[in-house]
């Protein structure tokens, strides 16, 4: 990482103009080759070489020092250097985070007190509160996911609408995490505006131009890792492809508890029976899968249990608000591409004169 004060370059293409003064200088060469060839030539004929001014090929090199010297200092000045920098406006130095939260019935489970869903809430509250300048969204999800509140700067509205999210009011039972992990992603880039990675480079470049936010996403999922459909590793490989990390939240413990039947109401009836009708269906934490998930985004896994979630994911967090907060900077050089170019055309001022006034003397 280079500081504000070092010297950078805007466009480092332009040095390929490296070869124009290269060509200048061997295009000097054979012109004074050619120069004394002919007067070698002329010498052997007769007395006109007497007449002619031999300084000229002192003049020559002069003329010549000055030409290839301004055209270097051109090059670096279409070179945009920058040195320093410059007092600016930045509206936003956090970063988009997506909160995905699973509101399946295995989420009212008790091993973490007072169920996993409450656990959740808690700990996004407390992300939240240390969210500066960036934006938030809220994705929750079961057999279903959408998008609660898209990205916005008013976390009060996400800790609103995430206080009010109730295991009874998803649409559809079960767990897709694939599905809200696809979801989130659209949250944070919509779907026509980033394309698929077998488009052509520039194209996908062009879509997403239009977007506006920060350069560095990340999804947060919490869930207890049971997957039902939706191709996790799927989406999870997409995101990769987009550059956006996802950190997962194991939310309860190996050894789990039944799953309770939650009625319309949001009371408990009972416990959810497993496949023979009888005994209750037991959920536990599937942390390996949520491991793989954040492994293929290069994010992070965390266990939230009994003893709470820790430092770690704000701790993550706060190195992608860094990450953004210096490469927000690093376009603030101050441009100095006139300390070369002014010192360019004064040589080339000179070297006119210089031609003008040999074209004088000798009309005397």
């Amino acid at each position: 990482m280079t500081g504000i004060d070092d010297l950078t370059w805007g466009d480092e293409s332009a040095w390929l103009w490296a070869l124009l003064a290269l060509g200048l200088v061997f295009g000097f060469i054979w012109l004074s080759q050619w120069r004394s060839a002919r007067l070698e030539a002329l010498a052997r004929r007769g007395p006109l070489p007497g007449l002619l001014d031999h300084r000229g090929l002192g003049a020559l090199w002069v003329r010549a020092a000055l030409v290839v010297s301004a055209a270097v200092l051109l090059v670096v000045g279409l070179a945009q250097p920058r040195w320093g920098s410059h007092t600016t406006e930045v509206k936003s130095l956090g970063v988009d985070v997506v909160f995905v939260v699973d509101a399946s019935k295995s989420m009212m489970v008790g091993d973490v007190v007072p169920t996993r869903l409450d656990a959740a809430r808690l700990e996004i509250h407390k992300v939240l509160d240390h969210l500066k300048g960036g934006r938030a969204a809220l994705v929750p999800f079961a057999g279903l996911a959408f998008v609660q509140t898209p990205l916005t700067t008013d976390t009060e509205v996400v800790k609103s609408y995430l206080d009010a999210l109730r295991v009874e009011d998803m649409p559809r039972g079960g767990t897709a995490i694939g599905r809200a992990i696809k979801e989130a992603l659209d949250a944070l880039a919509p779907a026509d505006q980033a394309r698929r990675a077998d488009e052509e480079e520039d194209a996908y470049e062009e879509q997403i131009k239009p977007f506006e936010g920060a350069k560095h996403k990340a999804i947060v999922l919490f869930t207890d890792g049971e997957d039902h459909e939706g191709e996790p590793l799927e989406a999870a490989a997409e995101a990769a492809r987009r550059g956006i990390h996802i950190y997962t939240v194991g939310v309860g413990t190996p050894q789990g508890r039944p799953v309770l039947d939650i009625n319309d109401e949001g009371l408990s009836v009972g416990t959810v029976k497993g496949p023979d009708g009888k005994m209750p269906l037991f959920s536990t934490l599937n942390a390996q899968l949520l491991k793989d998930i954040a492994k293929t985004t290069d994010g992070e896994y965390f266990h939230l249990g009994a003893n709470g979630l820790g430092p770690g994911l704000l701790t993550a967090l706060g190195k992608l608000e860094r990450a953004e907060y210096e490469s927000t900077f690093e376009d603030l050089g101050e441009q100095r591409y006139h300390w070369p170019v002014v010192p360019a055309f004064l040589l080339l001022a000179v070297e006119a004169w210089l031609s003008g006034r040999r074209r004088r003397r000798v009309r005397a």
